[in-house]
């Protein structure tokens, strides 16, 4: 294996890329005080979350030393020489309940190691060599600074697939890193296929076939779900380590033609449900408007009508002086009642017509008035319609006479006196 092939060549991209509007968000949130304070909370929650989720590694998990493990910790202290670490990560056994993973991640200025149990248990079932690829990957992480990058470049996570994309460059290093630390391609190439299929059986596992799942699964569901993921697919680490084992193995490639029409037609029947729900809840929105009743429709609708209204008293509801004058010329009862007991002044009180009320009452409509709820003039207070009631009160209304509410329109207004009232209304005004 050459060393100068070991790094992605796509890893260098991406972390500028993502360092790019990393620079940029950072730049917006300083300049936004809201920002800075969401970015902060954010951060604390996430620091927060990330410590005692270590807190608990440090504290329940096994440390690798030289009197815990002692044959394990040596495997440690070799792989972090060849690789020229600076000092040796801190290497932790935590119980997985079946999952096969390993991390890199740092607690308070120190770099750990966390190695899953099932992992760890392939050195005490003869599988040294693969737990040294595993080990070493994760070392990898340490000496390349990934740890510290995935800090700095934390914002870009907010970049469709981009995040993702540097996270697979980055395994692709890390897994050629191991592989040329250790030595031993096939022992790295058995190591991830572990990570696919378990412990027990990886050793069986042909490796040119799952190879050759690259193209045979090759597909657009096949491809989203990688490209939304962190890790590469296993069958292309496995071929990315193969490259330099010098067997002359066949070099597998998705079939690219596959991926593009089916993410075609995947986004066509995305948006074809998209627009399409957006249509039902359109059409479904003008259907059932027509079983709702406009304002119109409530005015005329006879089922809305209370027993007893005239013309005169319907016009005067909506404000239509010219029918008001034409009800009146025609013989309407201006002081006429309905079932409820109000006349076509009431209807112009509760609808706020000022120029039908004063039209009314120089009609010969009586300022006081009464429905089966309250005054005319308690009524105007009660609205907040004070330039009726004092046209009311100009028109003799008595504020004092109390409705069927049994309150008057100064115990609504809360005046003692009728000049408190009146000058109360005048204020109000």
């Amino acid at each position: 294996m050459i060393k100068s092939s070991i790094q992605s060549n796509r890893e260098n991209v991406y972390f500028g890329i993502s360092l790019f509007f990393s620079v940029f968000i950072y730049a917006a949130i300083i300049v936004s005080v809201i920002g800075v304070a969401i970015a902060l909370t954010v951060f604390a929650v996430m620091l927060f979350a990330n410590v005692m989720m270590l807190g608990s590694i440090r504290g329940n998990g096994i440390r690798i030393h030289e009197r815990q493990f002692p044959d394990v910790y040596e495997r440690v202290q070799i792989l972090a020489k060849q690789m020229e670490l600076k000092k040796v990560p801190d290497v932790f056994v935590v119980q997985s309940e079946g999952a096969l993973n390993a991390f890199a991640t740092r607690f308070f200025g120190r770099d750990m190691v966390v190695l899953y149990s099932e992992v760890f248990e392939l050195a005490r079932e003869q599988g040294q060599e693969e737990l040294d690829f595993i080990i070493a990957h994760e070392l990898a992480h340490v000496k390349r600074r990934h740890i510290w990058k995935n800090l700095l470049i934390l914002p870009a996570g907010f970049i469709p697939f981009l995040s993702e994309a540097y996270s697979r460059s980055c395994e692709y290093t890390c897994d050629r890193h191991a592989a040329f630390t250790i030595q031993n391609a096939p022992a790295a190439k058995r190591a991830l296929t572990l990570l696919g299929i378990g412990k027990k059986t990886y050793l069986e596992v042909n490796e040119d076939a799952y190879r050759e799942q690259i193209a045979t699964e090759s597909n657009a569901v096949v491809w989203l779900s990688e490209v939304l993921s962190t890790h590469p697919r296993l069958p292309k680490r496995i071929q990315s380590i193969a490259q330099f084992d010098h067997n002359n193995s066949k070099f597998y490639e998705p079939d690219h033609s596959k991926i593009v029409l089916g993410a075609t037609l995947i986004a066509g029947v995305l948006g074809a449900i998209y627009f399409l729900t957006i249509a039902l809840f359109a059409g479904g929105a003008v259907v059932f408007s027509q079983f709702l009743p406009t304002f119109d429709d409530v005015l005329y609708d006879e089922s809305y009508v209370v027993e007893g209204e005239t013309p005169l008293m319907f016009a005067a509801s909506i404000g239509d002086m010219a029918s008001v004058e034409e009800a009146i010329e025609n013989g309407d009862d201006v002081n006429a009642k309905d079932s409820e007991g109000a006349d076509a002044l009431m209807y112009a009180i509760y609808a706020s017509e000022l120029d039908v009320v004063a039209f009314l009452l120089s009609s010969g409509a009586d300022p006081n008035t009464f429905d089966d709820y309250s005054t005319a003039l308690a009524t105007a207070v009660d609205y907040g319609d004070y330039e009726s009631a004092l046209l009311l009160m100009e028109n003799g209304a008595d504020p004092s006479l109390t409705g069927e509410d049994g309150l008057s329109a100064m115990e609504y207004m809360g005046a003692t006196s009728e000049a408190e009232f009146v000058e109360m209304l005048e204020e109000g005004y």
